[in-house]
């Protein structure tokens, strides 16, 4: 009784072990990296580029700290920059969450500031369901909760809540 007593036991420990070793496998990185560059091309032209501080590797994912992400034209010039202090990129379809203190800028300096977004590169667009301040160089500043726009912020559909103010004055109609 008391080796079978003793071989339980010892059965159970054994397991507990394993499933602890295969849960702290499944939450370290592959691989951890610093200093992290990686650029995405389409038809041989650069698209975007990601660089953040560091990495840490997983099977499709990958965390990365310090985030900033430069987006090209078909001419190779860079037209938008997008920064946050977290992110993730999955290694398949290359979408990128980015989160915390997310800022994008664009040649035409203007701002759009959330706490996170979604870059869809499929379809090359920027979504979010959060929060949303947008501030043009002419002073127009749009808020509202949730977005779909480019990196370009050309053109913007913010999803509810919206406000703001311009200093575009209309004609009057008489």
């Amino acid at each position: 009784m008391k080796r079978l007593l003793l071989f339980v036991t010892l059965f159970f420990l054994n397991c507990e072990e394993e499933t602890i070793q295969t849960n702290i496998e499944q939450h370290l990185p592959r691989i951890t990296l610093e200093n992290f560059t990686l650029t995405e091309t389409r038809e041989g032209k650069k698209n975007w580029n990601l660089v953040a501080s560091s990495a840490y590797v997983y099977e499709e994912i990958i965390n990365v700290d310090a985030v900033r992400i430069r987006f090209f034209n078909d001419t190779g010039n860079e037209y938008a920059l997008l920064t946050g202090n977290t992110g993730k990129l999955n290694t398949k379809t290359h979408n990128i969450l980015v989160q915390d203190s997310v800022v994008l800028i664009t040649e035409d300096s203007s701002y759009l500031y959330t706490d996170s977004l979604f870059w869809l590169n499929d379809l090359q667009q920027i979504l979010t369901d959060a929060r949303v301040k947008i501030i043009r160089k002419d002073s127009t500043i749009i808020e509202g909760n949730g977005l779909k726009t480019g990196p370009d912020l050309q053109k913007v559909e913010i999803i509810g809540d919206i406000k703001g103010t311009s200093p575009i004055t209309f004609p009057r109609i008489k």
